[in-house]
């Protein structure tokens, strides 16, 4: 285990989600009052999925290649241009383009710095020290979201995509002072087709793909009408939303613990109990009539979340030490994953508009089951 480069690249991903997450709860009711309508909201979000699907497995090919840290440089800068167009945009086209950055910046970071990450260990523990730094630079996405819904309500609206910008300035330059010299450059894969079909030769992999696809495409209610409920539904403040954000990650902070029951029951088991305890979780929002229901209901949702979190990049992780391409693994799997979330965001606006916000989570709910019982049979052992 390489110690110092498990915590560098730790305190980074913490740093850069608290940065990315500090705009994200007033996100939807941002662009909503530039004047768009809950469709057209729907439809704005779908261009993050989309991107991740055609971007992320070139960039973990050029991960594998050029190296991680280059690419982690990369995706902040996407992420700062990102947010200077969300602060200052106002037309489509604007918006849209903020979102594709923001999209490709979110994974590029993240993902990446979870394989630097996973670079650094080996595999006998692997599902421990994985959720020790889950649970740390979770932190960064527990604390963004209630730090930015409170400067929105108490500052101005577009403080948290400012204060962001400043962060990301600051990182940008530690990690660009932190880059390494030399590294051996290699073929990089510019077909995204071709990884994915790597991807999906290892049975196991296939499962990951198709409850990936059931998890993610509850992006829509949980980025966009969530916070939309608490503040049309609800009648409250939008620093409700950051609170409610809150208590959905609280349980995040303790994924070495399940990242421990992972490397003991095995990592597929603790994910299908995980996505299934999620999907009661959403079938019981509708029910929350009050935010003390509400939250209860998102920490339910936050053990199922945690649960499947850490289990599934361990998963990931066995299979991709194994051949030499974590990079490419992780990033295909978002990919195959953010399909999910790309048609559950175009026909999201469709449901709501039509037949409500409670039915679009009671629907989400019913696919992670019918994803469980689906992607068993590619799980179980033989």
């Amino acid at each position: 285990m390489h110690f110092s480069e498990y915590v560098r690249f730790t305190e980074v991903s913490v740093v850069f989600l608290f940065a990315a997450y500090l705009f994200n709860p007033i996100l939807s009711p941002y662009v909503k009052s530039l004047g768009f309508s809950d469709m057209q909201v729907s439809w704005i979000f779908s261009l993050l999925p989309i991107s991740i699907i055609i971007f992320s497995p070139i960039m973990g090919a050029l991960s594998d290649s050029i190296g991680r840290k280059k690419v982690i440089t990369i995706g902040i800068a996407f992420e700062m241009i990102a947010i200077l167009l969300y602060a200052f945009g106002s037309s489509w086209i604007e918006i849209g383009l903020a979102k594709v950055l923001d999209a490709i910046g979110v994974v590029v970071v993240s993902l990446i710095t979870l394989a630097k990450i996973e670079d650094s260990l080996d595999g006998k523990e692997r599902g421990k020290y994985t959720g020790w730094s889950l649970s740390v630079r979770y932190l960064g996405s527990l604390i963004g979201p209630v730090v930015g819904a409170v400067m929105a309500s108490t500052i101005f609206m577009r403080a948290p995509f400012f204060a962001s910008f400043v962060i990301l300035s600051v990182l940008l330059m530690f990690v660009v002072q932190k880059e390494s010299k030399g590294h051996k450059k290699t073929r990089i894969s510019l077909n995204p087709i071709r990884d994915v079909k790597e991807f999906l030769s290892f049975k196991k992999l296939k499962g990951m793909g198709i409850l990936g696809i059931v998890m993610h495409a509850t992006n829509p209610a949980m980025q966009v009408f969530l916070p939309l409920l608490i503040v049309e539904k609800l009648g409250l403040n939008i620093s409700y939303v950051g609170y409610a954000y809150f208590f959905l990650g609280l349980t995040h902070l303790i994924q070495f613990k399940f990242g421990e029951l992972s490397d003991r029951y095995k990592p597929w088991k603790v994910l299908l109990i995980g996505c299934a305890i999620s999907a009661t979780g959403l079938a019981f929002l509708p029910l929350s009539h009050n935010f003390v229901l509400l939250a209860s209901v998102l920490f339910l949702m936050g053990i199922g979340n945690s649960m499947w979190n850490v289990s599934a990049w361990n998963l990931m992780s066995d299979v991709g030490e194994k051949v030499k391409e974590e990079g490419e693994i992780v990033t295909s799997y978002i990919s195959i994953a953010k399909i999910g979330a790309f048609v559950s965001f175009v026909l999201s606006g469709l449901v709501v508009t039509y037949f409500g916000m409670n039915s679009l989570f009671l629907m989400n709910s019913l696919f992670i089951f019918m994803g469980i019982l689906t992607s068993y049979f590619f799980f179980k052992d033989n």
